[in-house]
């Protein structure tokens, strides 16, 4: 039997989305196909002729929205945008990152381009911004507690059933933007998410434990007054690795610094407790 990359349900999404004018490249990006074959098969099977036609004329005008958690993308987006995302005004939103892989990987992905702002002194880092102009998408973002001037009131979303499926690429979303897969001192993998918000915080951690049963998490306060999770529990990592950084996808740099971190540590404590037999 053949591995099924995606539900009926998010196949016929992505169909959808196909009809309604989202370039293939655009696609293949979004859930993580090779090929544009992989998407076609995917459009003859669940859409009609006459729709093809439909989506063929759509191309020619198509326009990225956000209408809510219903796909990968969608949740690792909205982690984003709960993390570094922003309201500029009643009609446009927009994403800052210092990550260029990251904000290239959005920009292909809702076929926009991005701008880069070099930094006015050596204590600052180049930062790189998407712009969108949608009110229907930023009403809908209002809703999962994207607001304006967020950062210390900001609460976690409500999710339903069905948009808790997706919930770790929402956190892997929120890690991307405002967390930190880093190294401990005796060279463990680690993650920390932190937020000037601590309702915010209370809901991350809330959802790590009761969601994807994250064990022996705490939050602490730095002096600044940010809220901060840490974990350098290898279960924890274990599950972050397997369940939110599954695949390439988004920060390419954290999904391969996790991944070598945590092979390069348990090797090393497999070779410890060999040589004690």
């Amino acid at each position: 039997m053949g591995y099924k990359l995606h539900s009926t349900e998010e196949e016929k999404q992505m169909v959808q989305e196909y009809i309604n004018g989202v370039p293939v490249q655009t696609l293949m990006v979004k859930y993580g196909y090779k090929t544009k074959k992989s998407i076609t098969d995917k459009v003859k099977k669940y859409a009609s002729v006459d729709a093809i036609q439909v989506a063929r004329d759509n191309r020619k005008t198509y326009k990225i929205e956000f209408d809510g958690v219903n796909n990968p993308f969608s949740a690792y987006f909205l982690g984003l945008m709960l993390t570094d995302g922003y309201i500029q005004d009643a009609h446009k939103f927009g994403i800052d990152l210092t990550d260029e892989d990251c904000i290239a990987f959005l920009a292909k992905v809702t076929n926009r381009e991005y701008k880069k702002y070099e930094p006015v002194d050596d204590t600052r880092k180049t930062r790189y911004r998407l712009i969108f102009s949608d009110e229907k998408s930023l009403e809908v973002l209002n809703k999962y507690g994207v607001i304006r001037n967020k950062s210390k009131v900001l609460h976690g979303p409500i999710l339903t059933e069905e948009e808790n499926k997706y919930l770790p690429y929402i956190i892997r979303g929120i890690i991307d933007g405002d967390g930190c897969i880093y190294k401990t001192s005796y060279g463990a993998p680690a993650m920390y998410v932190c937020s000037a918000s601590y309702d915010f915080i209370i809901w991350v951690k809330s959802m790590l434990e009761n969601r994807l049963y994250f064990k022996e998490l705490s939050i602490t306060q730095s002096e600044t007054g940010l809220w901060r999770i840490d974990t350098a529990n290898q279960q924890n990592i274990l599950k972050l690795i397997t369940l939110v950084y599954d695949k390439p996808y988004g920060m390419q740099r954290k999904y391969e610094l996790l991944r070598e971190t945590f092979r390069d540590y348990n090797k090393d404590n497999l070779l410890v407790e060999e040589q004690q037999y």
